[in-house]
C-alpha cells in the first residue's frame, strides 16, 4: 500500500519539511565555490550552459528514482523501512562530511570530462543523500513538486551565483554547508529511528 500524499492529503507541514530538507541536501549555496572553481577557466555564458546543463540531468536523475523507487524495491525484495534505515545512515554520513568538511567531495576534471554531469548534476547535486531523500519522501505529486521547485531554486542560485558568492563570500558559503549539514543529520537520525522501530514491532 503506497503512503498518503501530503499534497492530496493537505499535510502542507510534511511537504514543507520534505521541500526544506531536500535544499539542505542540494545545498546550493554552498556549491558555489566548487562550481567557480571547476569553471574557473570558462567565461560566464559558457558557466551558465554547464548550470543549466548539470540541472537538467540532475532534475532526470531524481525523478527516474523518485518514481520508479517502488519498482526498484519489488525487484531488490526490500521493504521501505529497510531503506529508511540504510538512507537514514548514508544521509548521516552525508551530513557528517557537510560538517567536518568537503574537499573529498571536489573533483579535477580531466581534459574529455563533462563537469555538468560530473562531478555537478552528481555526486554534488542528484549524489546518494538527495537520492535515498526522495527514495524516502511519501507521494508522487509530492515528489514531483518539490524536486521541480528544488531544482528550480538551485538553478537559480547557481546561474546568479556571481552576485551571492559575493555577498556570502567563500567563508559564508562554508558557514552555510555546516549547518545545512546539521539539519540533514537530523533528518537521518529521525529515518534510522523511525526504520529500527518498525522492524521491531515486526519481529
Amino acid at each position: 500500500m503506497l503512503p498518503p500524499d501530503p499534497l492530496l492529503d493537505q499535510n502542507f507541514l510534511l511537504f514543507l519539511q520534505s521541500l526544506f530538507t531536500l535544499f539542505a541536501i542540494f545545498d546550493p549555496i554552498g556549491n558555489l565555490p566548487i562550481l567557480f572553481s571547476l569553471t574557473s577557466d570558462m567565461d560566464e555564458s559558457e558557466r551558465k550552459k554547464v548550470v543549466r546543463r548539470s540541472s537538467l540531468v540532475s532534475y532526470g536523475i531524481l525523478l527516474t528514482f523518485g518514481f520508479l523507487g517502488e519498482l526498484l524495491f519489488i525487484i531488490l525484495g526490500i521493504t521501505i523501512v529497510d531503506f529508511k534505515v540504510i538512507g537514514g545512515i548514508i544521509l548521516l554520513i552525508f551530513s557528517v562530511e557537510y560538517v567536518l568538511g568537503r574537499g573529498s567531495r571536489v573533483h579535477q576534471r580531466g581534459p574529455n570530462e563533462d563537469i555538468a554531469v560530473f562531478p555537478l548534476a552528481t555526486p554534488l547535486l542528484a549524489g546518494p543523500g538527495s537520492i535515498s531523500f526522495v527514495l524516502l519522501m511519501p507521494g508522487f505529486l509530492t515528489k514531483f513538486v518539490v524536486v521541480t521547485l528544488i531544482v528550480t531554486i538551485s538553478w537559480f542560485i547557481l546561474h546568479f551565483g556571481t552576485g551571492l558568492l559575493r555577498f556570502f563570500g567563500p567563508q559564508g558559503s562554508i558557514v552555510v554547508s555546516r549547518i545545512m549539514g546539521l539539519l540533514i543529520g537530523a533528518v537521518a537520525i529521525r529515518f534510522i529511528r523511525e526504520g529500527l522501530i518498525e522492524i521491531i514491532r515486526m519481529v
